[in-house]
Formats: C-alpha cells, sequence, structure tokens
C-alpha cells in the first residue's frame, strides 16, 4: 500500500493522541507501571487436567494466564498418552467458553419449556423437599437416575446416593462400559474385573469392528500401539487386519482390510477357528490343558456334550462361511495363518454398537480365537490387571426405607428376565414409564445424557417425560432434555472442577488419575457431585451418613491414601526417573518416594496420575476363574443362568428365547453363531452402520465448532451433514457426490448430502453420529433392544437412499 506525506503525519498523529489518552485515562486510573508490566506479562502454569471427551482418560496440560484457561496440550508424563492427543481435546477449550452455557440455576415457570433463573439456596431446597416427600410416603423407588459416560468416583458418588436413598433405578445411557468385564469374558473366563489387549506388545491385532484408531477405548493409547505395531528397532514390523463392513479410519491404516457383510461376524471369527484347527496351527498345549468343551465331552452322569471342535468344523465349513460373510475362503485362510505365526497375536471383538442380532455369541466366537491362539495370560495377548489399591469406603447405611425400596424391582428390569444378564437396560424405559411399569416414576436425574437426542428411542423419552412430575437435569447448556426440565442445576465442565479417572482397561498398567479446577467456574454452576453432596446432608440420616465428605476433593483425598499406602506404584515423574524405578523392581525392590500422605498427594495433584506398571497379575490362573479353572468353550455359568430361568419362568423364558431357545441344545452354550438365510432386500434394499468419527466426542459436540469444522478426510466434508454411499450403489440411483438425497427407514426419514466412498459392500451406507441442530440419525434407527447389552441395536437398521 502506497504512504502519502500527508497520511503519515495523519498516522503519526493519531497515535501520538491515542497515546496521550492512554496515559490520561492511567493517570486517573492511579495505574502504576508494575501493573503495566503485570498486565503485559500475566502469571502462567500449567496445571494438569484430564480429557472427558472419551473414555480414553488422556492427561490434560492446561495453561493458563492469570487463571484464565489459555491453551491445551497431553501430559507427557501420563502413561495413557505420553503426551499425544487426538483433536477431541482440543474441543475442551470451547466447551469452557462457550456463549451458551448456562449462567446459573433455572426453574420451570409455567409450561414445560419455559424456564426462569432461580437461586442455588432455593433450588436445592425444592429438589430436597420433593426427595423427602417421596421417601416419607414410602416412594423412595420411584426416583430414577439416568446417568450417562462415566466413571471413577463421580459413579461412586451416585451409586451410593442410590442405595442410601433407597432406589434401585440408577440407569446408566451407554453402549460402552470398560470398566466393567465385557459379557463374554464372564461367561467364558469367569473374569470379575476387566481384562484389557496388550496391544502394544502384540506382533498381529486382529479387530472385528473395532474402530482403534478413532473411537475405542482409547484411541491415542491405541494409535500410540499402532505406531510400535508398524516400526520398532527391537521387533519385526507386525501387522493389523481390520474386518469392516465400512472403509473406516482403522480400515484405511490397516495392513489388510477385509469389507464383510454387516452382522456376520460371529461367522467369520468361526471360520477362522475352522482354519486354525484344520491346519493345525492353534495352540494344542494350552487348548488341551487350560480349555474346557474343546472336544466332546461327557457329565459325571453320563450325559454327553457336543464338543466346539466337531461343530464348528462341521457347520461351519470355509466355503458356507465365505458365502455367509462374503470374505474369500482364501483371505480366511491367510488371516489364520496370519494369527498362528506372527505371535504374539491378540484379537479384539468388544466395541460399543452390538454386531447384530447373536451379538452375544458373536462376541464368544471371536474371543474363542484368543483361546485357540494360547494368547490368554501372555504378553501381546489377553492380561488382567491388579485391581486399584484404593482406599475402601466406609459401607452404605441403609435405614427401613431405603431396603424397602430397594427391594423393588428395577423399572428397566435388568438382572431379571430377559434383560437377567445385563446392569441397565435404558431402551426400554420409555415403554416402562408409558405403562407405568413396574411402578410410576415421580422423579427424574439427568446427569451426562440427552436421551431426547442422543438415543434410538428419543420420541418415546419425549412422551415419557411428560408423565414425570417432577425432573432434574445437570446439564450446563440448554440442550433437548434440560429444555424439558423442572429444574436445571448446571454442572462446570471438566477444566473448572476436580476430577478423577480409574484406568483399568488398558493393558500394561493400572492407573488412577487426579486433576484440581485448572480455573475457577466462569458462571454460576457447580460440581454436581458437589451438589449431590450437599442433597445428601440436607435429606440427613442415613443418606448423610453414606456420603458424609464435604466436597468432592475430600473424597478423593480420602480414596488415594489407599495408592500412597499400597506399597507399590507410583506417582508418575520424567522417563529417566521411571527408568530407575524399572531398575529397582526387576531386583525386586519398591523404594518409596515421599515421607507422608500429604507429600505424596500433593504430588499427585502436581503431575496428575499415579500408576502401577508391574500391577498385573501373575499366571494364567488370575484370569481363568470358571467353575472348572479352565477357559469355558462350553459356558458353565451360561448353563446355569439359563438353567435357572428354566426353572423360574419355563422353557420359554424370555432370556431363553433371546438366546435361540433350547431347540439350540449344546449350541446356547457354546461360541456358535447360526448361518443366517439370505435377507430379501425389500423396501429397504441397505444396511445403514452408524459410526464415530474421531473428530466427534461424546454427546456429538454441538458446543464445539472446531471438531465440526475438522473435515472428515475420507470424504472430505464438515460442518455439513453427509451419508457416506458405495460408487457402485450411487451410480445404480443415479446419484453423484455432493447430491442431497432422502435416507428413509421404516421408522422415518432424513435429508443428507451424498459422499461417495469407494469400497466396502454395495448394500451398506453409513451415517456418522453427529450433534448439534438438523437432522437426526436416530429418526431413522429401529428402536430395538440388544438383551445381552441393554442398549439399541444401532447396526441392524435398513433403510432406502434416493436423489432429494
Amino acid at each position: 500500500m502506497r504512504v502519502t506525506r500527508r497520511g503519515f503525519i495523519q498516522a503519526v498523529g493519531a497515535s501520538a493522541g491515542a497515546a496521550a489518552l492512554v496515559r490520561g485515562h492511567l493517570a486517573k486510573a492511579d495505574v502504576s507501571a508494575g501493573d503495566l508490566e503485570r498486565w503485559a506479562t500475566p502469571e502462567e502454569r500449567l496445571l494438569p487436567s484430564i480429557c472427558q471427551q472419551c473414555p480414553g482418560g488422556c492427561g490434560l496440560i492446561a495453561r493458563t494466564l492469570d487463571g484464565e484457561v489459555a491453551g491445551i496440550a497431553g501430559n507427557p508424563l501420563h502413561p495413557i498418552n505420553r503426551g499425544a492427543l487426538c483433536p477431541k481435546a482440543y474441543g475442551a477449550l470451547q466447551l469452557l467458553y462457550d456463549p451458551n452455557r448456562l449462567r446459573g440455576p433455572l426453574a420451570r415457570d409455567g409450561a414445560r419449556g419455559r424456564l426462569r433463573p432461580i437461586g442455588w439456596d432455593e433450588a436445592l431446597r425444592r429438589v430436597t423437599e420433593h426427595l423427602s416427600g417421596l421417601r416419607a410416603k414410602g416412594l423412595a423407588h420411584t426416583v430414577a437416575i439416568l446417568g450417562g459416560q462415566y466413571r471413577g468416583y463421580r459413579d461412586t458418588v451416585w451409586t451410593r446416593f442410590a442405595a442410601a436413598y433407597g432406589t434401585p433405578n440408577y440407569i446408566r445411557v451407554r453402549c460402552l462400559a470398560p470398566e466393567q468385564p465385557a459379557l463374554a469374558h464372564q461367561l467364558m473366563q469367569g473374569a470379575t474385573s476387566p481384562l484389557s489387549y496388550d496391544l502394544a506388545e502384540a506382533r498381529c491385532i486382529l479387530s472385528f469392528g473395532v474402530g482403534l484408531l478413532e473411537s475405542w477405548l482409547g484411541p491415542v493409547h491405541a494409535s500410540r500401539a499402532f505406531a510400535g505395531l508398524r516400526v520398532g528397532a527391537e521387533r519385526h514390523r507386525g501387522r493389523l487386519i481390520h474386518v469392516d463392513p465400512r472403509r473406516s479410519h482403522t480400515a484405511i491404516k490397516a495392513d489388510r482390510w477385509v469389507p464383510i457383510i454387516p452382522g456376520t461376524d460371529g461367522i467369520l471369527a468361526l471360520g477362522i477357528a475352522n482354519a486354525l484347527i484344520r491346519e493345525r496351527l492353534y495352540d494344542r498345549e494350552f487348548v488341551e490343558q487350560h480349555t474346557h468343551g474343546f472336544e466332546d465331552w461327557a457329565e459325571a452322569s453320563g450325559q454327553r456334550h457336543e464338543g466346539f471342535k466337531d461343530l464348528v468344523l462341521s457347520e461351519h465349513g470355509l466355503l458356507t462361511v465365505s458365502n455367509a460373510t462374503g470374505v474369500a475362503v482364501k483371505t480366511i485362510l491367510e488371516i489364520a495363518r496370519d494369527l498362528a505365526t506372527l505371535k504374539p497375536a491378540v484379537v479384539v471383538g468388544e466395541r460399543g454398537p452390538a454386531y447384530g442380532p447373536h451379538d452375544l455369541h458373536t462376541r464368544m466366537a471371536i474371543h474363542s480365537l484368543n483361546a485357540l491362539l494360547g494368547n490368554i495370560g501372555v504378553a501381546g495377548g489377553l492380561l488382567a490387571q491388579a485391581d486399584l489399591p484404593l482406599s475402601p469406603l466406609p459401607g452404605v447405611a441403609q435405614d427401613e426405607a431405603a431396603k424397602r425400596g430397594l427391594a423393588r424391582p428395577r423399572i428397566d428390569g435388568a438382572g431379571r428376565g430377559r434383560y437377567r444378564l445385563v446392569s441397565s437396560a435404558p431402551q426400554v424405559l420409555p415403554e416402562r414409564i408409558l405403562g407405568g411399569d413396574p411402578y410410576p416414576v415421580n422423579a427424574l436425574f439427568l446427569f451426562a445424557t440427552n436421551p431426547l437426542a442422543n438415543h434410538p428411542a428419543k420420541e418415546g423419552f419425549a412422551l415419557a417425560f411428560e408423565r414425570i412430575p417432577f425432573i432434574v437435569s445437570f446439564s450446563p447448556f440448554l440442550d433437548e432434555s434440560s429444555a424439558r426440565a423442572d429444574l436445571i442445576l448446571p454442572d462446570s465442565t471438566y477444566l473448572e472442577r476436580w476430577q478423577d479417572d480409574q484406568v483399568t482397561h488398558l493393558a500394561g498398567f493400572s492407573g488412577f488419575s487426579l486433576a484440581g479446577p485448572a480455573t475457577a467456574p466462569r458462571h454460576d454452576t457447580r460440581d454436581t457431585v458437589d451438589v449431590v453432596l450437599q442433597l445428601a446432608e440436607s435429606l440427613g440420616g442415613s443418606v448423610a451418613e453414606s456420603l458424609p465428605w464435604e466436597r468432592f476433593d475430600k473424597l478423593l483425598h480420602a480414596g488415594a491414601r489407599g495408592l500412597w499406602e499400597s506399597g507399590r506404584g507410583y506417582v508418575v515423574s520424567t522417563p529417566a526417573e521411571e527408568s530407575l524405578h524399572r531398575v529397582f523392581e526387576r531386583q525386586g525392590y519398591w523404594v518409596p518416594e515421599f515421607k507422608s500422605y500429604e507429600e505424596f498427594w500433593e504430588a499427585l495433584v502436581k503431575r496428575g496420575a499415579w500408576w502401577d506398571p508391574t500391577g498385573l497379575s501373575a499366571g494364567r490362573k488370575a484370569l481363568l476363574r470358571t467353575a472348572s479353572g479352565k477357559f469355558e468353550f462350553y459356558s458353565t455359568a451360561l448353563k446355569k443362568i439359563v438353567d435357572e430361568a428354566v426353572a423360574r419362568e419355563g422353557t420359554d423364558a424370555p432370556l431363553v428365547q433371546a438366546l435361540g431357545g433350547r431347540d439350540r441344545g449344546d449350541r446356547l452354550y457354546l461360541p456358535m453363531v447360526p448361518i443366517p438365510a439370505r435377507e430379501e432386500p425389500g423396501a429397504f434394499p441397505l444396511r445403514l452402520i452408524t459410526y464415530r468419527p474421531v473428530t466427534r466426542p461424546m454427546g456429538g459436540g454441538r458446543n464445539q465448532p472446531w471438531l465440526l469444522e475438522q473435515p472428515a478426510v475420507l470424504v472430505r466434508a464438515a460442518w455439513e451433514r453427509w451419508v457416506e454411499v458405495p460408487r457402485e450403489t450411487a451410480a445404480k440411483l443415479g446419484i453423484a457426490d455432493g447430491d442431497p438425497v432422502w435416507v428413509g427407514s421404516a421408522k422415518g426419514r432424513i435429508r443428507l448430502r451424498a459422499r461417495l466412498v469407494a469400497g466396502g459392500s454395495p448394500e451398506v451406507v453409513s451415517i456418522p453420529l453427529f450433534g448439534g441442530e438438523g437432522p437426526n440419525q436416530n429418526d431413522l434407527i429401529a428402536n430395538e433392544t440388544d438383551p445381552f447389552r441393554g442398549f439399541g441395536l444401532l447396526n441392524t437398521t435398513r433403510v432406502k437412499v434416493s436423489k432429494a
């Protein structure tokens, strides 16, 4: 730009005038030079925090300037992520500074949907009076608590509150519970705590639809393991084999992507088992010494039972499996040979969404491959971790009101009948609430969940909400569910409150993460745990006795003492210090680092985590806790559960029917998945697959535009909502890339933009899980319940696609 002499003089004059004006204002305000320097050089602090965007539990470092969070980075000391982060972590800043956050409590003002500000004291008084009134009438059991995806002491507080108050209805709305042992692991190994997949030490990883690199338990932890699989100075390059109908991010990164007909994963697993057995590639020593039900066998009474081996060889031949799954015989054989030769190998099948109608037996079939490979309890296979040595909390006090309430059946039916094997069944709640079955719901608490938007049964939940006279939401935002509440008591975001995370699902260590507030609450919000503790105190009696802590940090301080007293593990430190610890450990020594618990606590708060890298249970015996003491192809635990159901409800018991009926014989208790008949396409010829991109946090990310702006690399899309259509299918339908289309199911239809993709099954279309306003994939998904997970069958809906 050309600057004239006149323009230059005018600019200098304006600058001088502005400087004089500033000097005048500063003089009036009596601002010293020291204050100016303070403004120019704010106090900088680096504080540990914990990412809450997914179940991964990565360690963060929050950079604050004069107490305000100015940046997010990975905690280089944290053993889960070692300083690495995925895109979701950076959305924490937009959660914190979102202009649409609620400024304080709100109360219903007339009709539902109309809200007005209310003070905390008045809001808590209303909740206390309502809860006290229900309890006095013997109706404590009619209170329901609906919780989303979280774990650790936050879950502990809600669990203790429900038990002390007297409601059996603490119900979790989530399709993944990493702090609990997988059902297949319980039935086949007797697991009482989560088993972990030692991805970092494996040379071959076979994944059945598990989004290891985008949305599994810990995508950063898995990505670090994947990097070690690809390059390593001390071992040969390993292989990642990914089975998935969709060409996902993990599929593209894999050494081999195996497209498959949706819902046939278990059949493919049995085909691989057939190849391992037929070619004698399985670990015969492990199978012979440590398994039950592989060969035909007889009870002491003389009753004969079919074994896994002969059934697989006779019913799941390679050609039969190939026809059912769409996977070539040659590919099945090559996968089996890779698993047998690239050792240690591990097979991963514990994803969130159900595999299909035979989900339990599918997961059992996938897990049976780990037994055939003999990788139970070995490095690079499946490991069991020592429990976290947290201090035991005092027992929950229960008065007569609590005992009477807890004796009543749960509203969702979990733990009995058809849902005998699940701890929560939120999918059936709308129907039960609308029918008053087994009793009306008089109060509902919503924490970290938005069922009116993020649940396949959202329409039913909307109707059910109208039947509930008192709803309390703890959402920090005005979302679809909180807008229908009678009271909103907004939670602080995770950068504004105390946090903990209890890591029990990542192989190689057990760990405990801790973080204090990185900044003070920006608005008149409160940590929901502190609110629950205050409610308990107000209710008094056994409820207050069961939750005696004044604040959440007091509870954390009490629980973490057990880490200090355990005589094992360390507060995370630099690599050099960790190496020194390992030298001592190899010699059988544990060297205490701190002289007192308070010194230990201070270091834990400052560094962000404790871990025990040697906290793995020794030997296979710790992983095989079944009645036989072995890995059970024939699950005696499942047989006992079925026998009890039949004795109580007859041969047509709902649980037995959900498993396939007694006509299946021994196949009911074995990891056997029936070959389905070819399904006629009908009016809805395509199968819908939903998935969570690496840029989408739990809840969808509507308040994090940075993440919504991140392009989906495979389809070059951002901001908008899209459906991924195979090019072959799109050509038949006359659809071009970018065309607006209608996606319809028997439930409804939504308008999206078509993005064409290469590869995969031509019968499959995919929609990412979105947050925010606009078309919602739950308007398509059928409201079907998986009886073995309690959540919806997300990937069984059939759809059609047409130009809009």
